[in-house]
């Protein structure tokens, strides 16, 4: 799993927010006892989570240090934060430690994906539910919004080239994790041994401010821009979407993915 630190002004953007607040709606409230929150970044989620059962025993991880410290501040005791990965679980705690784990868009960021769902099942007690989302997965961008990511790009990539620098053709245009699809994700699941396997798609509509924080994430500006720094990369997107901007107003509708399962 990418360090989620790289993920902060996506996470911060409000119109993003919406996708994990229907996610938690996946959790019967009252329901769930020991909770973990797996790439819990600066404890939004987590926030959230506390705000709705104060009584929650709740444990984050994500692999970032410096995002777990301003969890830690926000959350003021109330929560505990481990470094780790989906993958790690395994190691940091023992089998059956939690009732209920929660993934809020991240499971794409998840490299090893076979490995982090086994993981999860161990930490999972029998009958113990797993949600998750993601809004970045084959399928996510209607086909009426590509000619808005492809002006976007398109006009980037002139830049660059404006500037001397030389694309690498050969790189993937999508992370694995961005090209899975439902059906991906619903075998992976039962062939850990998840069952109750439920999925959802639902279509939010975003704003430019969702679009100039996801032009700074290394899922897009890598794919967008492959073989240029990522961080040149999402200057080069941003400058080009302030541009499309000011001809008219940008926006955006994409598909989120809901899972829910539950440990046999």
């Amino acid at each position: 799993m990418q360090p989620s630190q790289d993920y902060a002004a996506l996470r911060r953007d409000p119109e993003y927010g919406q996708l994990n607040q229907r996610l938690l709606e996946f959790l019967a409230l009252g329901g769930p006892r020991r909770l973990l929150d797996i790439g819990c970044g600066d404890g939004a989620v987590s926030e959230v989570l506390l705000g709705r059962d104060p009584g929650l025993a709740l444990t984050g991880v994500d692999p970032e240090p410096g995002l777990l410290a301003e969890a830690r501040a926000r959350l003021e005791g109330r929560a505990e934060f481990h470094v780790g990965d989906a993958a790690s679980v395994e190691r940091l705690f023992p089998p059956a430690s939690f009732d209920s784990v929660v993934m809020a868009n991240c499971v794409h960021l998840v490299e090893e994906l076979p490995a982090a769902l086994s993981a999860i099942h161990r930490v999972l007690e029998p009958g113990g539910r797993l949600v998750f989302n993601s809004a970045f997965y084959a399928g996510a961008e209607l086909p009426a919004e590509l000619p808005v990511y492809a002006e976007l790009i398109g006009a980037a990539r002139r830049a660059a080239r404006a500037r001397g620098l030389v694309l690498d053709r050969s790189a993937p245009a999508k992370t694995p994790g961005m090209r899975r699809s439902a059906e991906d994700y619903w075998e992976a699941l039962a062939a850990c041994g998840f069952t109750g396997i439920t999925h959802a798609e639902e279509s939010f509509t975003f704003s430019g401010g969702f679009l100039a924080a996801l032009c700074g994430t290394p899922m897009f500006a890598s794919a967008a821009l492959p073989g240029i720094d990522r961080n040149v990369a999402a200057e080069l997107l941003r400058e080009s979407l302030q541009k499309q901007q000011q001809k008219a107003p940008v926006t955006v509708t994409r598909r989120c993915l809901y899972f829910s399962a539950v440990r046999a």
